[in-house]
């Protein structure tokens, strides 16, 4: 899987030029057939070679593969739009694709046509508040376009090498979510694309249900085209604080106890494999946004905090190289043959009130061999009374929750197989469903219509209402299963 926009550039004799309705197949440059329908007139292009259409049936999870008939590399969306409509006309499904960092093939179309959005990724404006991007644009750039004028996103996600697009159709989490929210809470205005190939603005004042059924919408009711973010004063530094724990129940106390009061700007927990393979370590990581010549006061920020005396690291980084910390790691990732690997990984929304006993319980039954210092088992704290967005489906009932992450790599020698991890997944979704716990929807877990009508709960009704209203014939996005 790439991570980057497509190496390579498509000849003349790649391109497709017509349809084939009864063949349900394409015509490239230079053929002919009877009865070919020939294509809307597109500013990008439409490709069916075989090597296009293997690289957007592959994803970061590298367990499912479902080949399209066509790649869509658009550049405008105008070809978008008439792609969506020729789509539906001629009963093909049709769906976007960011940077497939997505698990289990919900980027992927089985014969239809996937978008690959990374080629509409320009910057339209930046200023001092907002800055108006292409959905195919990575949050590497968004960043550096935003730091340029010494502005940010308020909430960027730990990997920046993902697409703005992909990560508003499935929310965008932090570690400083439980102060800020989610991605999906700083948009101010979008362009999207129905599946009726209708281009349509809207925003929380204007066309308000489809602004609503987009953001952490899967892709069902439209394509995001464009968006306007919201931008906040960058920091100059962060000061990390990598602090050291006993045990998990020590780590998680820890954690709730940081985020009172708002005093620290973003928290994360681990568990960690430890040397010898046998073990867990915990470890937490505490930050503190500032701005030069301001620094932070490393007593109020970790008082109260009980963890081990002697286990912690006190740093401090420059903003840039904070937020991009992982692009190394990714370059060794692909250097060591790791990133090729499946990730069948688990992600579940757990209630602060289970959450002790139910991880406790999963680690006891994870080997620490199916993870590792690239990928661990992580802790995110999310606040319901911080997200905004209606299809963002937290545990109902409590203000806290936790994403429980377990990162699998199903390395060589891995205790179980990539469909026994898979199935251990449905496992623990099903232990956490008892509690009303949910998922976060890019995980290797595949449900049914009806698991899914469970998942989004109250929101449901109005995702379904936008569905039948703006993709009436379900063209958009089959990977998630949701509508059949």
């Amino acid at each position: 899987m790439s991570l980057a926009p497509p190496s390579s550039n498509p000849s003349p004799q790649d391109a497709v030029i017509g349809f084939h309705p009864a063949g349900r197949s394409w015509v490239s440059q230079g053929g002919t057939a009877p009865g070919v329908e020939p294509l809307p007139k597109l500013k990008g292009v439409l490709l069916a070679s075989p090597q296009a259409r293997a690289e957007v049936a592959d994803d970061f999870g590298h367990m499912v593969s479902r080949l399209p008939l066509a790649v869509l590399r658009p550049q405008s969306a105008d070809d978008i739009a008439q792609m969506i409509r020729f789509a539906r006309q001629h009963r093909l499904k049709i769906g976007p694709r960011g940077n497939g960092h997505v698990i289990n093939g919900q980027s992927q179309v089985e014969a239809g046509i996937v978008i690959d959005m990374r080629s509409l990724n320009a910057v339209h404006s930046v200023s001092e508040d907002r800055i108006d991007v292409d959905a195919g644009i990575l949050w590497s750039v968004v960043v550096e376009r935003a730091l340029a004028i010494n502005r940010t996103p308020p909430v960027l996600t730990d990997l920046l090498e993902l697409t703005v697009g992909g990560t508003l159709s499935v929310g965008g989490l932090s570690g400083n979510t439980f102060r800020q929210g989610l991605q999906i809470d700083h948009v101010l205005e979008l362009q999207v694309v129905t599946g009726e190939g209708e281009l349509v603005h809207c925003s929380p004042t204007q066309n308000k249900d489809l602004f609503e059924a987009v953001l952490a919408g899967l892709g069902q009711c439209g394509v995001i085209t464009r968006a306007t973010l919201k931008l906040v004063e960058a920091p100059t530094h962060v000061r990390l604080y990598d602090l050291g724990y006993p045990n998990l129940e020590a780590q998680l106390r820890d954690q709730r106890l940081a985020v009172e009061n708002e005093r620290i700007d973003y928290v994360l927990g681990f568990a960690l494999p430890e040397r010898s393979g046998t073990g867990w370590m915990h470890r937490m990581q505490v930050l503190q946004y500032y701005k030069e010549p301001s620094r932070p006061d490393d007593a109020q920020v970790l008082k109260g905090l009980s963890y081990q005396q002697g286990s912690e690291s006190i740093s401090d980084l420059p903003y840039p190289t904070w937020v991009s910390r992982l692009a190394p790691q990714l370059a060794e990732l692909r250097q060591n043959g790791m990133y090729s690997l499946p990730h069948p990984w688990s992600d579940l929304f757990v209630p602060d009130s289970k959450l002790d006993a139910f991880a406790a319980e999963v680690l006891r039954e994870v080997s620490p061999t199916e993870v590792d210092f690239y990928f661990p088992v992580l802790f995110y704290l999310l606040k319901r009374s911080r997200i905004t967005r209606p299809l963002f489906s937290l545990p109902p009932g409590e203000d806290i929750s936790f994403l429980f992450g377990v990162l699998r790599t199903a390395a060589p020698g891995a205790k179980r197989s990539v469909p026994q991890m898979v199935q251990h997944n449905r496992e623990l979704y099903e232990r956490n469903r008892k509690w009303e716990g949910t998922h976060y929807a890019h995980a290797a877990l595949t449900l049914s219509p009806e698991e899914w009508r469970a998942r989004f709960g109250p929101a449901w009704e109005n995702l379904a209402a936008a569905k039948r209203r703006y993709d009436p014939d379900t063209v958009l996005t089959p990977g998630p299963g949701m509508f059949r």
